[in-house]
């Protein structure tokens, strides 16, 4: 897969990707491998170490918990695994592929590599996986208010 102004445009859109510049998104992407992923496919599971991050760039996944109750729905384009790869933490939840997808793949060594070898990449990278953690955690509450409110209102 080349990186075409197209698809350098929609990484830059990415929540992760924020105020990385075009060059260091071009280093990132070259340190990607391109995968395919038929439907039914798992990217990671729960509990598991997080090794490597996944920009789906096209298809779509879900995310599920370690009881294997769905989550969340992503749609391409977008980023899976990137604050377990950042953090060193193991996966949160397991990821299935709903649609055909494919994906870039960066593995843990390269991006470690890369953020030592930049570390304005590292601080941006840092920076933004903690804006999307907190994105997701205020997803959540939204998502629990809801469930609560119409318990409440069953009662």
């Amino acid at each position: 897969m080349d990186l075409t102004p197209a698809l350098l445009a929609s990484l830059q859109k990415l929540q992760l990707f924020v105020d990385l510049s075009p060059t260091q998104i071009k280093r990132m992407f070259s340190a990607c491998r391109q995968e395919s992923f038929e439907a039914g496919a798992v990217l990671c599971h729960a509990g598991r170490d997080s090794d490597r991050m996944f920009i789906i760039v096209s298809g779509s996944v879900d995310i599920l918990s370690s009881s294997d109750t769905q989550l969340a729905h992503e749609t391409a384009v977008t980023t899976i695994g990137e604050t377990g790869l950042l953090s060193g933490e193991t996966r949160a939840a397991t990821v299935r592929v709903r649609a055909a997808a494919s994906a870039l793949v960066i593995h843990k060594r390269p991006l470690q590599q890369l953020m030592q070898d930049d570390s304005g990449l590292a601080i941006r990278l840092y920076r933004n996986a903690m804006v999307l953690v907190r994105k997701k955690l205020i997803a959540a509450d939204q998502r629990l208010e809801r469930v609560l409110r119409s318990e409440d209102s069953v009662e």
